[in-house]
């Protein structure tokens, strides 16, 4: 629900509408999740796409932050989401997916609802952003044997530890065997610059794009975001696009991923080009970071476009050491 509830806060000034497709179980919190969605946020048919599953606990994260606001721990019950948003209750949205300009698919679903997402956005033309939420669950989009596993993926949204996850499992597809990764070294995923994490995950970038990826979002943090893009996934001709993170007081990082993509999404949406949109999705994610709060909540337009512009203005090309 982050996610969606940024999309529709960054999305107010533009009328982006949204809908939102997910699962709450009959109790308190539940409740208060459909009453909010409807109350603040509800785009096209108010809260008919949260289903409601009898007996059972509406997904809850539980995290603890070290004194950076980073988070230090995390215990997430989400067995309602991934199985309650099933194939089937999926299935019943694709009237909704054909209207809509993009779509949002997180890998909280099981394998085979968000098989049926990509099914049904490839039918329908429509843009498909995924964001693979954790390493462990990142590569349930990957299923079969295709040359281009990940072809109905117009925008992918990992962190580095996601994009190695999922570029070790496409390379797993394409030859059982093949080593785990090319580039071994800095296995924490520390980087001083956006040109040293591009220079470490060159090639996995490169093995999402070839995978059938139109653009690798690939999110460092402080250091920004990468851009990544190839033409008909021809990584030869592959371009890097970094756009700075905004300069913020920290408070707590909880919910900037999600204020990142839903305000991504909704400058998309509102067609925005990939650059622009994503400077103001930094933006979005700076006024994340401001808070304590999980959700995106009453952003001044104004000011979340001088922090867009300042981000736009900082962005760069860059280009790996090594050319893959």
């Amino acid at each position: 629900m982050n996610a969606a509830t940024a999309c529709a806060e960054a999305g107010r000034a533009t009328g982006v509408d949204v809908g939102l497709v997910t699962a709450v179980g009959n109790d308190a919190a539940g409740r208060a999740l459909r009453e909010s969605w409807t109350r603040r946020v509800a785009g096209r048919g108010g809260d008919r796409g949260v289903r409601v599953v009898r007996g059972s606990r509406t997904a809850t994260v539980v995290g603890v932050l070290d004194g950076t606001g980073e988070l230090a721990a995390c215990v997430a019950d989400v067995e309602c989401v991934e199985t309650g948003v099933d194939a089937a209750w999926c299935d019943g949205f694709a009237m909704d997916v054909r209207e809509a300009s993009i779509v949002v698919l997180d890998a909280n679903l099981g394998r085979e609802a968000i098989a049926t997402v990509c099914d049904m956005c490839s039918s329908a033309g429509t843009a498909l952003w995924y964001e693979p939420v954790s390493v462990e669950k990142s590569t349930r989009i990957l299923t079969g044997n295709s040359a281009r596993p990940m072809a109905s993926v117009n925008y992918c949204s990992p962190n580095a530890a996601e994009l190695r996850e999922l570029a070790n499992g496409i390379r797993r597809m394409w030859a059982k065997g093949s080593p785990m990764s090319p580039c071994p070294f800095n296995p924490e995923f520390e980087f001083e610059t956006a040109s040293d994490a591009l220079n470490a995950m060159a090639s996995d970038i490169s093995t999402l794009l070839a995978a059938g990826v139109g653009n690798v979002v690939l999110t460092l943090g402080p250091l920004g975001v990468i851009v990544s893009s190839a033409p008909d996934g021809d990584i030869s001709h592959a371009t890097h696009v970094h756009v700075p993170a905004v300069p913020t007081r920290v408070v707590s990082l909880v919910g900037a991923g999600d204020a990142l993509v839903g305000g991504t999404v909704a400058a998309l949406a509102a067609g925005s080009s990939i650059i622009a949109a994503v400077s103001r999705g930094t933006a979005c994610a700076s006024f994340a970071c401001e808070t304590n709060r999980a959700t995106l909540d009453a952003i001044d337009e104004a000011a979340l476009e001088a922090r867009a512009t300042s981000a736009y203005n900082g962005v760069s090309l860059l280009a790996p050491a090594v050319v893959q």
